[in-house]
């Protein structure tokens, strides 16, 4: 079985405009600069079969390059017992297109796929969950990041792997123009990309 969800990579130069936030609370567990991303659809485990299907699957959405601004600081959970401090969107609107789009397709493909109400976000810290943090003070310190636009002409495939110590996280295969490129799929040497 393999752990998989689709999202955005974030580039070097937004990460450097994260490194300061990443700080400051008591109990908080800081996402790596390797840990960062943008979840666009959680998948969930799948035998390691499908991860092939799943790619051809994506393959065939149109993505229409944009521009993405991540914009203040927000948390899920209760106050005095966050879950997760995370960084918002400027522009939802591409991000919620996007996300539809690939919701769509996995679903058409017969996976379960989360209906909650999706939030654009990159998660900057995880809590345990018996933790108890004062969050206030961080979130009156972030509330005016504003980072410089990225650029978004693709999307990706990721598989993680959860340990008792940390995640890891492995692009399978990404996304661009009704294309993709195999990074870890096991495929023959000679096939690493494919168009539909």
């Amino acid at each position: 079985m393999i752990r998989l969800f689709v999202g955005l990579e974030i580039p070097d130069e937004m990460i450097t405009g994260l490194e300061g936030l990443r700080e400051g609370v008591e109990g908080a567990r800081w996402q790596r600069d390797d840990q960062l991303h943008l979840t666009l659809a959680f998948i969930g485990e799948v035998p390691n079969r499908h991860l092939i299907d799943i790619a051809d699957t994506l393959s065939c959405i149109e993505i229409h390059p944009f521009d993405f601004v991540l914009k203040g600081v927000n948390f899920f959970g209760k106050p005095g017992k966050p879950k997760a401090l995370w960084a918002g969107v400027e522009d939802k609107k591409p991000l919620l297109h996007l996300h539809e789009k690939v919701n769509h397709a996995l679903q058409e493909m017969g996976l379960d796929v989360e209906t909650r109400k999706f939030t654009p976000h990159v998660t900057l810290a995880r809590f345990r969950r018996s933790s108890t943090a004062r969050i206030g003070e961080w979130l009156s310190r972030n509330e005016t990041l504003k980072t410089e636009p990225a650029r978004v002409n693709e999307f990706c495939l990721f598989s993680s792997q959860l340990t008792s110590e940390r995640a890891y996280y492995n692009v399978e295969a990404s996304f661009k123009n009704r294309a993709y490129t195999a990074h870890t799929i096991d495929m023959p040497e000679t096939e690493t990309s494919f168009v539909t």
